[in-house]
């Protein structure tokens, strides 16, 4: 049966392709609309990849869309000052909202889905002050660094980097110990709390960059940025394959397979002529249905 659950994730991508390829009459491969997902999928996977290091200690970090949204305006606000500080203000902050999230989890030992929902509000008020309720434009010479050239660098070097220290390193090794059994990783010299900081760095540094890449990619940073987006990565982790409760069976190539497919599905059903509204009930359904499929009932903790 795991062996089943482990190519489940392959066959729904394979599915979606072959289903929205016939629905689109073969729109959805065309040369110009792969451009198109590939825009879409490029800031969710790398979102997701950071995600994957704190999922696979069975938390979670629902402040995923606010922090896309403050890390744009902090990127566009400064850009105004000067293009060369966008980047590294949009990484900092990532970093500081991680080193919160992570210090509160670690120190603290409230539950992580609530830390990071009281932060989601908390950053979301930040971005709507930020922007003044409205948008920021960065500069024009920003639109230049939307290349697809530099997408793809930054895509393949942070999940190349991410996949060798989440499989090879006793950082990965040690957060999904954790997944498994937090005491028992704690008995086995894992440092637990440095660890639980770490995923949440991980986490919080790569969010920045994407908001970076999604403030670079639309010309300026919005208030409403972001929203719903880290749901968004939670369901394409869960269509990927990865468990809600971390551990073993956690995989970074979650974040690539769901990243793809739910770029793919979000797509095919723009082309199709599905509303909006009816889009985000599409996906409400299939989140379940993956939940259902790929979840470990023999495994059952509360989410850390």
């Amino acid at each position: 049966m795991s062996g089943i659950k482990k190519i489940i994730p392959y066959i729904g991508l394979v599915l979606i392709i072959v289903i929205f390829g016939a629905l689109t009459q073969g729109k959805l491969l065309t040369f110009r609309n792969l451009k198109l997902i590939f825009n879409q999928a490029v800031v969710l996977i790398i979102a997701c990849g950071g995600v994957t290091f704190v999922m696979s200690q069975g938390s979670l970090d629902l402040s995923q869309g606010s922090l896309l949204g403050i890390s744009g305006a902090m990127a566009a606000t400064f850009a105004a000052m000067n293009t060369a500080l966008a980047l590294p203000m949009a990484l900092l902050t990532g970093i500081a909202v991680g080193l919160i999230n992570g210090s509160l989890l670690a120190f603290f030992k409230i539950p992580s889905f609530i830390i990071t929902l009281c932060m989601l509000f908390t950053l979301r008020g930040l971005t709507v002050i930020a922007t003044h309720s409205g948008s920021i434009p960065i500069p024009f010479e920003m639109f230049g660094l939307d290349s697809y050239q530099i997408k793809v660098t930054l895509l393949v070097a942070i999940l190349v980097i991410a996949y060798y220290f989440f499989n090879y390193t006793r950082i990965g090794k040690g957060m999904r110990a954790i997944g498994s059994g937090e005491v028992s990783a704690r008995y086995s010299g894992v440092p637990v709390e440095r660890m639980k900081i770490l995923a949440y760095l991980i986490s919080g540094v790569l969010c920045g960059l994407c908001g970076w890449l999604n403030v670079v990619r639309t010309g300026a940073a919005d208030s409403k940025t972001g929203l719903l987006f880290e749901l968004d990565i939670l369901t394409a982790l869960v269509l990927g394959g990865m468990p809600l409760t971390g551990g073993s069976s956690a995989k970074l190539q979650s974040a690539i397979i769901g990243g793809l497919m739910l770029a793919i599905l979000s797509n095919g059903m723009v082309l199709v002529g599905i509303k909006a509204e009816l889009q985000q009930a599409v996906k409400g359904v299939i989140f379940l249905l993956a939940v259902y499929l790929s979840f470990e009932r023999e495994s059952v903790v509360l989410i850390k």
